[in-house]
Formats: structure tokens, C-alpha cells, sequence
């Protein structure tokens, strides 16, 4: 009896897995427009943030590329849909972090999305430098390196 009523159960478990495949598979792409880079030492590093890694956080989602003066696009593919804090720095030194002083100031130029200004006494909120990424297409934002 059971494996009857397993076979008619079949067409169901497959509409249902079928209709809930996209939702599961839904990803955006993230467009960074990194401006102000001011030589071609390191690499250009943008990350998209959840709002408990941003901004000191591990972010899950990065995107690197070799730096060179002027502007750079950068894309993080396959982000789930949401928002995220974006920022970038360039990492000169290319150990894969923001170097920072003993004081916690960054040594290296920094940005964020939505070219949200630095607050004097540390990054803007998750709020000022979040996209909001679709769950198909692209979100796209911009970001101007300071460097002090």
C-alpha cells in the first residue's frame, strides 16, 4: 500500500520542488563604480556586507581587482537578494586587509556605497552605504576612495 500511495504523491513533491527551485536559486549582481584611485600598487577590494559584518565585520561576499589610477568597475555576482553595506579600500600592501593604525584610523583610502561621507569619528551607518540588491538583475552603486 505504501508504495502506491508514494507514487501518487510523485507529481505532487515534483510541482512543489519545481515552483519553489526559483526562489531558492534567486541572485542579484552587485556593480561597484570605484573612483579616486590615486595609483596601481595592490588591489582595489569591494565588499558587500550583511548589517552584522558591516563595516568591521567578515563580509561574505568580495569582489578584487589589480588597482590602477582613475576608475574601476568591480561586480559581486550571486549576492541573495537584500541589502548590504558596501565599502572598498585600497589595499596597497595586498595582505587582504584595511591596514589600520594603533588608534583603529585607516592607513589606507577607504569608501563606501552611495559615496556616504566618513563621519569624523569613524564609518558611515549601515543605512548611508547599503544597496539594496534584487533578487534577479543588478543593483549598482558608486564609491570615491579617500585617502588621507
Amino acid at each position: 500500500m505504501r508504495p502506491r500511495r508514494l507514487l501518487a504523491a510523485l507529481p505532487l513533491l515534483l510541482a512543489l520542488a519545481l515552483a519553489l527551485a526559483p526562489g531558492l536559486a534567486a541572485a542579484g549582481d552587485l556593480l561597484v563604480t570605484v573612483q579616486g584611485i590615486e595609483g596601481a600598487e595592490g588591489l582595489i577590494r569591494v565588499a558587500a556586507c550583511p548589517p552584522e559584518g558591516y563595516p568591521d565585520g567578515t563580509c561574505p561576499w568580495v569582489a578584487r581587482a589589480p588597482a590602477q589610477p582613475g576608475t574601476l568597475e568591480l561586480r559581486i555576482a550571486g549576492l541573495p537578494p537584500g541589502r548590504y553595506g558596501v565599502s572598498a579600500h585600497h589595499d596597497v600592501d595586498g595582505d587582504g586587509r584595511l591596514g589600520k593604525s594603533w588608534l583603529g584610523i585607516p592607513q589606507e583610502a577607504v569608501g563606501f556605497g552611495n559615496d556616504a561621507p566618513i563621519g569624523r569619528f569613524g564609518p558611515p551607518g549601515f543605512e548611508a552605504a547599503a544597496v539594496t540588491v534584487p533578487a534577479t538583475g543588478e543593483a549598482r552603486t558608486a564609491v570615491t576612495l579617500r585617502y588621507r
